[in-house]
């Protein structure tokens, strides 16, 4: 069984066509507490221009609500893509198909992960 135990930041990211997709830049285990954090979010008290600053320019993405709480409760893998222009990826446990020392192994294809 894979777990995120075996993952590491700095792992490169192969989709089920055997492309390249990046490299692992941050990796979060399930939480099981995400309700928490959800509550917590909606009660920021930062001003709207940084929170659209941070929207723009910061090194998360914005996810849509539905997408995030699933990966925050399931665990995930941030894939930062190669080259200037190209962004982050999220993927989560279930679409690992396996990891070795230095790879992990998408069961899915990089459009399929962006279109989740």
């Amino acid at each position: 069984m894979i777990t995120f135990d075996h993952v590491a930041k700095g792992m490169l990211v192969v989709d089920s066509d055997g492309h390249e997709i990046g490299k692992v830049s941050h990796v979060e285990p399930a939480n099981e507490k995400i309700a928490d954090f959800e509550l917590a979010a909606s009660a920021s008290t930062q001003d709207p221009i940084n929170l659209m600053l941070t929207a723009i320019f910061g090194v998360t993405p914005r996810v849509p609500k539905e997408m995030s709480a699933r990966l925050f409760r399931s665990g995930f893998v941030k894939i930062s893509g190669h080259g200037l222009w190209s962004g982050s990826r999220f993927a989560s446990l279930d679409t690992v198909d396996h990891v070795d020392d230095r790879h992990i192994y998408l069961s899915r294809t990089a459009h399929q992960l962006d279109a989740l």
